[in-house]
């Protein structure tokens, strides 16, 4: 029983050294001064094991600065994947010269601790040829001008530039073609206006619109008439005003009555209800609003042609 015991402890041992193993390799042995070099670090063990991978500050040694190291990678290798191995690389440098031993390093396996190969690092310095004699430092070394370079670090400012040359020229643009607002121009009528208006009112009569069912058409003639008259008689822009705003300015002239607001307002809602909302009136009420209108132009016509009620 006791020589099963330690056949089986010889075994175990046998496997365990088949697979630990810690290897340090340094990519380049000897260096300039502030040169780097890399230095890869490698574990096997079983895939089962546990490994504690060294850990590190920022030298190996006090001469030796580590500048950078990657992360610690694991593969498993083997027809059954039954060795585990963990490299991890660091990229090392020193500014002293000399020769630097380091020492093996330690890394911990199942508890147990394992150790990898020493290794040297040479450090020379810089060469000097010294027939050529002595410098100064040179100054600040001039880079060409990349315009690229100039695009890539600029382009926020000149993307704000272009930005406000569009807004202004936009604005110059709109400014230039802005549509001009023309006054209207009421020309002089060469005639009284009731004679026009009232010679509309006959035309109108005569073509007997509404009684051929033109209802809408009927209201739109009658509406311009007493629009037309209201504008040449009064100065007033009727054609160009809402029914609304026609009696608000009727009403600051003093001449007209509050009857005469309330029939010229009627004919003229009325006349906006059939054109806009489809209003049909009776027969009765389309011929006396045009009475309406006649009766009006009647009670406030002037023989002058030139003649204004300004108020």
């Amino acid at each position: 029983m006791r020589l099963l015991l330690v056949f089986l402890l010889f075994q175990a041992s046998a496997v365990y050294a088949q697979f630990a193993g810690f290897k340090a390799t340094v990519q380049k042995d000897e260096i300039l001064i502030g040169e780097q070099t890399r230095l890869l670090l490698e574990i096997s063990a079983g895939s089962t094991d546990t490994i504690v991978f060294p850990i590190f500050n920022d030298t190996l040694i006090s001469e030796i600065e580590i500048i950078q190291r990657s992360k610690v990678d694991t593969n498993y290798v083997g027809n059954n994947l039954e060795t585990k191995v963990l490299k991890q690389q660091l990229t090392i440098t020193s500014f002293d010269s000399g020769y630097y031993a380091i020492s093996p390093l330690s890394a911990v396996i199942n508890q147990d601790t394992i150790q990898s190969n020493p290794f040297l690092v040479s450090v020379k310095p810089v060469p000097i040829d010294t027939a050529k004699g002595i410098y100064d430092i040179r100054g600040v070394a001039q880079a060409p001008f990349s315009i690229t370079e100039w695009l890539v670090e600029n382009w926020k400012t000149i993307l704000a530039i272009v930005l406000l040359i569009a807004i202004i020229i936009s604005a110059y643009w709109w400014w230039k073609n802005k549509p001009k607002h023309k006054e209207v121009e009421i020309s002089e009528p060469q005639r009284p206006a009731h004679e026009i208006a009232l010679e509309k009112i006959a035309v109108l009569r005569m073509q007997k619109l509404w009684q051929d069912g033109k209802t809408k058409e009927y209201y739109t003639q009658l509406s311009y008439i007493l629009r037309e008259y209201i504008e040449l008689r009064f100065d007033i822009p009727a054609l160009e005003q809402t029914t609304d705003e026609i009696i608000q300015t009727m009403r600051l002239r003093p001449s007209f009555s509050q009857e005469l607001l309330n029939e010229t307002k009627q004919v003229l809602s009325l006349a906006d209800l059939v054109k806009f909302a489809k209003e049909n009136p009776v027969g009765n009420e389309n011929e006396r609003n045009l009475d309406l209108i006649e009766a009006f132009i009647n009670s406030t016509k002037s023989e002058n042609p030139t003649a204004h009620e300004n108020g």
